[in-house]
């Protein structure tokens, strides 16, 4: 099996048997950027990154003799690009993190009854979805909207340069916020006031439904005509790869930004506002949260402060909150727990004491307190399985973590769950591997909760909620915009 995992800082290509297990030597991991822009644009090349995941093909199938069977695909969720009548980008790809569109998510949400809306698709109107997006794109890019004939994801556009079909999976277009999941339609409702029609975007099937083949026109022979899954979303990808397919078992993932998951057969569920529902497929889904901080604050933090040198052994020996400060983690906006459309970050409590090691601490701990509000809201009992950069490669994080959330995380023992989440959907397609459900999760060691350290983060929390409340009032953001822009636009 060929694994492809489209993520929004790397793309991955990677071979797996068929016992799902990785072949050694076979992973090749491509960075790229997507471009930040002034205006909260976020942006990447749609041609450029295809190009980066062909590279990474071509290094990965040098270490394979024989012919691939079938190729699953692990990608973003919730990304939006414009393709003209030949299929050929027209737009940038305009990804979750772009916020451009939050007075459009504003304007669907007075528009719409959001709460049916949400209990149709799963989704909020924020600026993440591509229906506010795609307001905001009609009303201030003509030019990328009169020459776009379809819209789609760019899971759509890689299936269609792989497979010859444009077609949309359930597990992408669940996370698109214009799916009607109870329906299995695109909602005609929502396409209307986002102004698309729904002859403009793809077909809807399921993962191996579309029963595409590679066309790879030479380029990769022992690839040629393999079966080609549609791609999944990251996310549902990170719950099967490591494991967390059972009732009893929550995903936690801390990548460039973070994410909490619970599996579940069926639907559509009642869930709690600050929570989405997506789709793996027809007949499972996914209810959790997304934050928009994780890895990206992490690393912003790390640049701007110049920090080096055994900062995890510095963390490692402090206590939660003794840096004083509290730590709004919202610089890349806000999606779980309250979708702010328009919320930045803050930080309150400096002195001239406080130190760059302080403000990393702070940092760290609000990202962690805001996952352990969200497992809260999901409300499962049973394990806590964390993966991610975020989890492996920061052993103080992980401890915050665990004691925030005031249970033992246990790290899952695949270093990328969400390709070999690909490869075991293309594994069981095929008939190799049974259901998913009743695989055992590969655990690796487990991090301890220490209620004493569980009771700081907790208080943390609740100045932190104080302190989003006071921001979010009408007086804080006129106060605000009067004097960034006095003329009030």
């Amino acid at each position: 099996m060929l694994a492809l995992d489209v993520g929004t800082s790397s793309v991955r290509a990677s071979l797996y048997g068929e016992d799902g297990r990785l072949i050694p030597g076979s992973a090749i991991r491509i960075v790229h950027q997507v471009s930040y822009l002034a205006d909260g644009g976020v942006e990447t090349d749609a041609d450029a990154l295809y190009e980066r995941l062909t590279n990474a093909i071509d290094h990965c199938l040098a270490a394979c003799p024989g012919a691939v069977a079938a190729v699953g695909i692990s990608c973003f969720w919730h990304s939006l690009m414009g393709l003209d009548a030949s299929l050929h980008p027209c737009t940038p790809v305009l990804v979750w993190a772009d916020t451009r569109s939050a007075a459009q998510a504003e304007a669907l949400a007075a528009e719409l009854d959001a709460e049916l809306v949400r209990a149709r698709t799963g989704c909020r109107f924020h600026p993440s979805y591509p229906p506010a997006k795609l307001r905001w794109v009609r009303e201030n890019r003509r030019d990328w909207w009169g020459a776009a004939a379809h819209w789609v994801s760019f899971g759509e556009y890689l299936a269609q340069r792989l497979g010859g079909e444009l077609v949309a999976s359930v597990s992408l277009a669940s996370g698109s916020g214009l799916y009607d999941q109870r329906r299995a339609i695109w909602d005609p409702d929502v396409c209307a006031a986002a102004g698309v029609a729904v002859g403009a975007l793809p077909t809807v099937a399921d993962l191996s439904e579309a029963d595409l083949r590679v066309r790879s026109g030479g380029r990769w022979p022992n690839l040629d005509g393999a079966r080609l899954l549609l791609p999944a979303g990251d996310g549902a990808c990170n719950n099967v790869g490591s494991g967390c397919m059972g009732p009893g078992r929550i995903a936690l993932m801390i990548g460039s930004s973070g994410a909490v998951r619970r599996c579940q057969v069926g639907g559509p569920w009642t869930v709690p506002g600050s929570l989405w529902q997506y789709r793996l497929d027809r007949r499972r889904g996914l209810v959790g949260g997304a934050l928009s901080n994780g890895g990206n604050l992490h690393q912003w933090l790390q640049d701007r402060l110049r920090l080096d040198g055994e900062i995890e052994a510095a963390l490692l020996a402090r206590e939660p909150g003794v840096h004083g400060l509290t730590f709004l983690p919202l610089l890349a906006g806000e999606r779980s727990p309250g979708w702010a459309p328009s919320a930045w970050g803050g930080v309150l409590g400096l002195r001239e004491a406080t130190t760059a090691l302080d403000l990393l601490q702070a940092g760290m701990e609000a990202v962690a307190q805001g996952f352990a509000a969200l497992v809260r809201d999901i409300g499962a009992d049973g394990q806590v399985i964390g993966s991610g950069g975020g989890v492996w490669h920061s052993p103080a994080w992980a401890r915050m973590l665990a004691d925030a959330l005031g249970r033992d995380i246990y790290r899952s023992a695949e270093a990328e769950a969400s390709s070999r989440g690909a490869a075991l959907l293309a594994l069981e397609s095929m008939g190799v591997v049974g259901p998913l459900e009743g695989l055992d999760p590969p655990l690796g060691d487990a991090v301890r909760a220490d209620p004493k350290r569980q009771a700081a983060h907790r208080r943390s929390w609740e100045r932190q909620s104080r302190l989003y409340e006071i921001l979010r009032s009408d007086d804080v953001i006129g106060f605000v915009v009067e004097r960034v822009n006095p003329a009030g636009e």
